[in-house]
């Protein structure tokens, strides 16, 4: 970003003051989100760096809160280096002790790597988004305890009047950064994002075809049971007339009603009674796999079908929400994903609310560890095993108790007690559960529950009720 455009914005915001509430931080984006309901928004992306005061900031994700030390910290000011991108955000804050602390967030705009740093009055780090050492930087390290040091570069800063209209026509600057993050910024890294899930499913396209090949070939000697059965035979009762180093050897066929001769390959550099268990050893082999191949090569087909979908809906930026993207896309868990996303059954109530259920155990996992966000509500049938349903708040809106109702009802019918009635079922949100570590697939804890006794009703009877 331009210094001029960087030592505008600050001059923007000369007098403004605000409570900080919490500090989010998403991908190439950390908010500092205040009590007057407005996201200090500070961009760390490698193509551009600034930062922007937004009303109403309704982040698409769920953001990491960090830096709970600046909960409730006062902003009193925001300055800009005078020789580089350098934003000084200068936080002060009442301790118990009534004794003032404070704190410097200091906002390094220099692209490709970007940099937050949280210090304290006497600039030593407190902590960092990105720490190095002198390992990875030989000019400064960047740790915790270390006073902080500012780099050290060529970059000579332009004064320049920024004169309005801006280049998209805003009026003021933040407006100007505010236009550029969403209508650039984002719209770009979409790009992006779009073209390593393209390039990911493309790969695993090619590992799929591959293996559908493969398949094919297995399934080609499966349907061959036969003949290795009639050569097995045959060469069992005429191996006192073979010896080691033919080619092939005909015979009469005694599993043929014509008994037509038919002729065996043989592996010249193995004995007789060795190619003998190589036919036996096919002949099990088609025997049993000819079943297990004929599904694996079924399912294939149809993964590929899938991830052919996928591609075309990609390119086309047009990926289903419930289609979550991992941090590091690989065509495999994409796919993965896009199936369990697929198996989850969804009743859409309005635009606030929509239930899914997991009927399985990797759909539960799916739902709940990855689809559902800390504010949805998360039912589950007491004692008995059963399904993990959950209430989408999608405007974070508290749901009514009879939707409440419909949902422990629903956990009841989809559970091993849905012929019972009085069902114990425990309901929370998503942010009190939690899956242990090396967990089996379905598997979670939960606290701060309610528990109802609640009457089992199918999903066609609660779409009724809806109605």
């Amino acid at each position: 970003m331009k210094y001029s455009y960087l030592k505008q914005w600050t001059q923007e915001m000369i007098g403004y003051q605000a409570v900080i509430e919490s500090v989010l931080l998403f991908p190439e984006l950390l908010v500092l989100q205040t009590k007057d309901k407005k996201a200090l928004c500070i961009v760390l992306s490698k193509r551009d760096a600034f930062i922007f005061l937004q009303d109403n900031f309704h982040p698409p994700q769920e953001g990491k809160k960090i830096w709970q030390k600046l909960n409730n910290c006062h902003l009193t000011g925001i300055s800009l280096a005078e020789n580089d991108r350098l934003a000084y955000l200068e936080l002060q804050q009442r301790d118990i002790y009534q004794q003032n602390k404070k704190y410097f967030l200091i906002a390094e705009l220099m692209p490709p790597q970007p940099n937050a740093i949280l210090t304290d009055s006497e600039l030593h780090i407190l902590d960092a988004l990105h720490k190095y050492s002198y390992a990875d930087n030989p000019q400064r390290q960047i740790l915790p305890g270390l006073v902080y040091t500012a780099p050290k570069t060529s970059f000579q800063p332009i004064l320049e009047e920024v004169k309005s209209p801006y280049p998209d026509g805003s009026t003021t600057c933040n407006d100007y950064f505010i236009h550029l993050y969403y209508n650039k910024l984002k719209q770009e890294e979409e790009a992006e994002n779009g073209q390593k899930i393209c390039t990911a499913l493309k790969k695993e396209l090619q590992k799929l075809q591959k293996k559908r090949e493969k398949l094919k070939q297995d399934l080609t000697n499966a349907e061959k049971a036969d003949f290795w059965l009639a050569c097995a035979e045959c060469l069992k009762t005429n191996l006192h007339n073979l010896k080691t180093g033919r080619e092939s050897f005909t015979a009469i066929n005694y599993l043929d009603p014509a008994l037509q001769e038919i002729e065996i390959p043989l592996q010249k550099d193995k004995s007789p009674q060795e190619n003998l268990q190589s036919y036996l050893k096919k002949y099990h082999k088609a025997k049993n796999g000819l079943q297990i191949i004929t599904k694996n090569l079924a399912q294939t087909d149809a993964e590929i079908e899938k991830i052919k979908n996928l591609i075309a809906q990609a390119e086309k930026g047009e990926l289903p929400d419930s289609v979550i993207l991992p941090s590091k896309p690989t065509g495999h868990k994409i796919v993965q994903n896009a199936i369990l996303a697929d198996k989850i059954l969804k009743l859409k109530i309005n635009d606030e609310f929509q239930i899914l259920i997991g009927r399985r155990a990797k759909e539960n996992d799916y739902l709940t560890t990855q689809l559902a966000r800390p504010y949805d509500y998360w039912f589950h049938c007491r004692i008995y095993h059963g399904a993990h349903i959950v209430l989408k708040c999608l405007k974070k809106t508290e749901p009514s108790p009879q939707l409440i109702e419909l949902c422990c009802n629903l956990a009841a019918w989809f559970s091993k007690a849905k012929f019972s009635t009085n069902v114990p079922v425990d309901y929370t949100q998503i942010r009190y559960v939690r899956k242990p570590r090396k967990s089996p697939p379905g598997f979670v804890t939960y606290k701060n529950f309610k528990s109802v006794f609640a009457t089992p009703m199918s999903l066609k009877e609660v779409r009724e009720k809806l109605s």
